[in-house]
């Protein structure tokens, strides 16, 4: 007799986990706020807006440990500034060393005018020797002549493509800097749309985020969700799948309405479990249900809610 007591009692018990699970209010317009790529793939929330919080489009959500990025930035700011020094520093000589060259070319200039001028003097009047030697001065003169021309030019020459070294050099150092500030920029997470802040869980612990904690890039943070389209999102373990499928009509509760309840319909059931380690052993499956006529009820985005199957 006491074994078959037991027996219904367990059957009971059985029957009763299996049609009763919980789940949360979710609305059907949020963002989605998950951990930015980071260094290392770990990230560590350093600030977040307090959870149940209404913010508008813009608003400032979450912020992310950046004190790696702020040492790139300092470092990449630092590069370009000992870039811009040492570019100004070679522009100036190679200056220096083109107005020398100028210089040098006009002299040239005036030493063959007077070396064609004295050349020019009949060997007559001056004689064979001299003659001779002022046609060689003339020789001399009209080479120093080529040679300060393509020193210039190849000065000339020489600061064009230094211009071109630093701009291109500058520009790229530009760019670096600005896209590591804008990686810092995107550790300061703001909204997308007007609603209210929800916290997510952690999926090893089932309590929700704080700042401190730290989370795996691509996981889910927090949302901002609208009063608007509710639904439930609840979790059914592997071995009660079975018993549920798309279109079961359940009755919802909720632990801050206990006077009120809705009907709604499962309408999906996600195809792999995962672990929640905070709910036990064994996999949970997601399951999506549709309320209806839940505009009379103060729903919120947040709220713990108790599925009952029909």
């Amino acid at each position: 007799m006491r074994t078959l007591l037991n027996l219904m009692l367990l059957t009971f018990a059985s029957s009763t986990q299996a049609s009763m699970f919980t789940g949360v209010v979710e609305s059907g317009q949020s963002q989605v706020v998950n951990m930015p790529q980071v260094s290392g793939w770990q990230g560590k929330i350093s600030e977040m807006t307090e959870e149940g919080t209404f913010v508008k489009e813009g608003d400032f959500l979450v912020g992310i440990d950046g004190s790696e990025l702020d040492s790139r930035i300092e470092s990449k700011t630092e590069q370009l500034d000992v870039f811009i020094a040492s570019a100004k520093r070679d522009m100036i000589q190679i200056q220096i060393d083109l107005n020398n060259a100028q210089l040098n070319h006009e002299k040239a200039q005036v030493a063959q005018k007077v070396a064609q001028l004295k050349a020019d003097v009949p060997m007559n009047f001056i004689g064979e020797l001299e003659f001779k030697e002022r046609q060689l001065a003339l020789k001399k003169s009209i080479k120093t002549l080529d040679e300060s021309k393509n020193e210039l030019l190849a000065i000339k020459q020489k600061q064009q493509e230094k211009k071109l070294e630093v701009e291109l050099g500058k520009d790229q150092k530009e760019k670096d800097l600005a896209y590591w500030k804008s990686q810092l920029e995107s550790l300061n997470i703001k909204a997308t749309q007007t609603g209210y802040v929800i916290y997510s869980s952690q999926p090893w612990t089932g309590s929700k985020y704080q700042v401190g904690d730290q989370a795996s890039s691509g996981m889910e943070i927090l949302k901002v969700s609208k009063k608007k389209n509710m639904k439930i999102k609840a979790w059914v373990n592997a071995i009660d799948v079975p018993k549920i499928q798309n279109g079961s009509p359940v009755n919802v509760t909720f632990d801050a309405l206990p006077d009120a309840y809705v009907e709604g319909l499962i309408t999906e059931i996600s195809s792999g479990g995962r672990d929640k380690k905070d709910w036990g052993e064994g996999l949970y499956y997601e399951v999506q249900i549709n309320l209806k006529d839940a505009g009379n009820i103060l729903l919120l985005p947040g709220m713990s809610a108790l599925i009952t199957l029909k």
